[in-house]
């Protein structure tokens, strides 16, 4: 029994650093020390926990913080502000997502220089395509055609590092939040209609950036945070999150306007049946 939980153990293990060989022998060279389940728990900080690589190999290949800051340093200015700004997801994200407020004309030299040719797109596909050809980012064609991006877990570690030495994390964590507050009002009207299949799978979709934003706007903005849970109450019964659902608007009505109040309250409602 003990070894068929190890195995599955392992295997969570292997998932979630993305089956990449490096992190994988890294983790695996902590077992003199530590259980595979305490391994699985250390790896919400991956890159403390995989630093033990063979000393035959070259230091950069030592440790996976290593590994991720030789690519990123033969990154240009442009692709590292990028790398930085794209922490803020979590779980992956759209072009479109990227598009909307990632790249702001902010310091973006060529994407000034887009926006004053009418070309706002081309630099933002051009770095986004080079950061997948160093590995930095996965993509994914979907069944409906859409291209998903993502991080993998230990990149993702890295990028969050860098977004908060950047001293620009609160403001892109800020349109984070109110970027994907857009999508969770917009889908309450369709909730009860025909195309409520549509907007649920959107919403779970993007599941991990919705809960992503809330978390932070719970401890920063009250106010919008009461709203995106008030948007999200029929998602959560829909899609049956009722235990995370509750936690959320619990968290959420504590300091709620009143005007938001009473939606958190019937959310709680429906979730309690």
């Amino acid at each position: 029994m003990q070894s068929h939980k190890n195995t599955s153990i392992v295997g969570e293990i292997c998932a979630r650093l993305d089956g990449l060989p490096l992190a994988i022998e890294l983790a695996a060279a902590r077992v003199k020390l530590l259980s595979p389940l305490v391994i699985l728990t250390r790896l919400q900080n991956s890159l403390n926990l995989l630093t033990n690589g063979a000393k035959d190999l070259p230091p950069r290949h030592q440790t996976m913080r290593g590994v991720i800051a030789w690519s990123y340093d033969l990154l240009d200015a442009d692709e590292k502000l990028l790398f930085n700004r794209l922490a803020v997801f979590a779980g992956g994200f759209t072009i479109e997502a990227a598009e909307s407020f990632v790249l702001c004309p902010l310091l973006m030299k060529k994407t000034r220089k887009a926006i004053n040719e009418g070309q706002r797109t081309i630099p933002i596909l051009d770095l986004i395509e080079s950061l997948i050809d160093k590995n930095l980012l996965v993509a994914k064609t979907q069944t409906d055609g859409e291209t998903r991006l993502r991080m993998v877990e230990t990149i993702c570690e890295f990028a969050i590092e860098k977004l908060e030495a950047s001293g620009e994390a609160e403001m892109f964590r800020r349109r984070h939040a109110r970027f994907f507050l857009a999508p969770a009002e917009e889908s309450n009207p369709h909730l009860q209609a025909a195309d409520a299949g549509v907007w649920l799978n959107r919403l779970e979709e993007e599941h991990d950036n919705l809960r992503a934003a809330l978390r932070w706007l719970l401890e920063t903005d009250a106010e919008t945070a009461a709203r995106l849970a008030a948007a999200m109450r029929g998602f959560w019964v829909f899609h049956n999150h009722l235990t995370e659902g509750r936690s959320l608007l619990e968290s959420a009505l504590e300091h709620a306007p009143a005007d938001v109040s009473f939606k958190l309250l019937n959310g709680l409602g429906m979730l309690a049946k």
